[in-house]
C-alpha cells in the first residue's frame, strides 16, 4: 500500500489545476471569506495577519515519524525554499482569501515563503508591500521568556543582519522601508543565550506594534485595514503583545498555515481579537 505522504498529488497538473473543481473550491473560499469580512464592519483599525504557506520545512517531522526511508522521500522536504504540494495549492487560495478584503497598508516578513504567501495576491491588485525585518521568524522555545522578570535589556541594534535582497522580479511588489535599519535582517546570535535573545526578539515583535500604532494609531486608523505576511512562532507572540492580559486567549493555539487572526482597535486604544486562525470571534 502506497504512504499517503508519497502519494502522488492529484491536483498537481496543471491543466487540472485550471478545472472546474479548482475554481469551485476558490469560490466557495472567496464565499467563506466574504462572510469573516461582513463581521468586521465597525471604524477602528484593523490588523490582519496571515501565515505563509506550508513549504518542505513543515513537514519533515511528519516524514521523520513516518517510517518512510529517507533516500525515498520528495525532494522539497525539510526544504523552506520549496513548496510541499499542499503548499503549492496554498498560493492561489492565500490570494483569494485576501481578495475578500481591502487593505490600506501590506507588510511582509523578509523570508522567501512569507513573500510568496502574498505574491500572487499583490500581482493581481496592483499592490505593493513593504519588508519589515522584525516580522523574521524566530525560535518558538524563547517564547515563555518574554514575560520573564529581569530579562537583560534588549541589543540596541538588532536589525544587524545581512543586508534584505530582493529577487528582480519581485521589486515591483515588494519595497524596504527608508531608514538603514529597515534594510537588514534582525539577529540575535545563540552565543548570547536564550534570555537575551528573548529580550531582543520581544523588543523586536515591540517595535512591530509601535511601528503599527504611530502610522495607523487613533484617528489615523479610523476604518483602515492593515496585512502583515509572516511566521507562525511571530504570530503567535505578537498576539500576545497586541493585546493586553485580559483580552489575550488564556492558550493561543499554533496557526496552521495560510490562516489568517485578525485585531481591531477600540476607542480607548486597546487592542480586541475578532478572528482565530480564520473562525470569527463575534463582534
Amino acid at each position: 500500500m502506497t504512504n499517503p505522504l508519497l502519494a502522488k498529488n492529484p491536483t498537481a497538473p496543471a491543466s487540472e489545476n485550471r478545472g472546474p473543481k479548482r475554481i469551485l473550491r476558490f469560490a466557495c473560499l472567496a464565499a467563506a471569506w466574504l462572510v469573516l469580512a461582513a463581521v468586521c464592519d465597525a471604524a477602528g483599525l484593523r490588523v490582519y495577519y496571515i501565515r505563509h504557506i506550508e513549504c518542505g520545512h513543515n513537514v519533515k517531522k511528519k516524514f521523520e515519524k513516518s517510517g518512510i526511508p529517507k533516500d525515498q522521500w520528495p525532494a522539497y522536504v525539510g526544504d523552506s525554499k520549496q513548496f510541499t504540494p499542499k503548499g503549492a495549492k496554498q498560493v492561489g487560495e492565500a490570494a483569494q482569501k485576501l481578495k475578500a478584503h481591502q487593505f490600506d497598508s501590506i507588510a511582509c516578513s523578509p523570508v522567501w515563503r512569507c513573500r510568496q504567501t502574498i505574491l500572487q495576491y499583490l500581482r493581481e491588485t496592483k499592490q505593493t508591500a513593504e519588508i519589515w525585518p522584525e516580522l523574521a521568524e524566530f525560535n518558538g522555545a524563547i517564547i515563555p521568556l518574554f514575560f520573564k522578570d529581569n530579562l537583560p535589556a534588549p541589543n540596541k541594534n538588532y536589525l544587524c543582519g545581512e543586508a534584505i535582497k530582493l529577487p528582480d522580479n519581485e521589486k515591483p511588489f515588494f519595497t524596504l522601508r527608508q531608514n538603514p535599519e529597515g534594510a537588514r535582517l534582525f539577529n540575535s546570535p545563540k552565543k548570547n543565550g536564550n534570555e537575551q535573545r528573548a529580550a531582543d526578539t520581544k523588543a523586536s515583535l515591540e517595535a512591530v506594534v509601535a511601528l503599527v500604532k504611530e502610522r495607523f494609531g487613533g484617528k489615523k486608523g479610523e476604518d483602515k485595514s492593515i496585512l502583515l505576511s509572516g511566521h507562525g512562532n511571530n504570530g503567535k507572540a505578537l498576539l500576545s503583545i497586541f493585546l493586553n492580559e485580559a483580552d489575550r486567549p488564556k492558550e493561543i493555539p499554533h496557526p496552521p498555515n495560510i490562516s489568517i487572526w485578525m485585531i481591531e482597535q477600540q476607542p480607548d486604544g486597546n487592542f480586541q481579537l475578532k478572528i482565530l486562525n480564520d473562525k470569527p470571534l463575534g463582534k
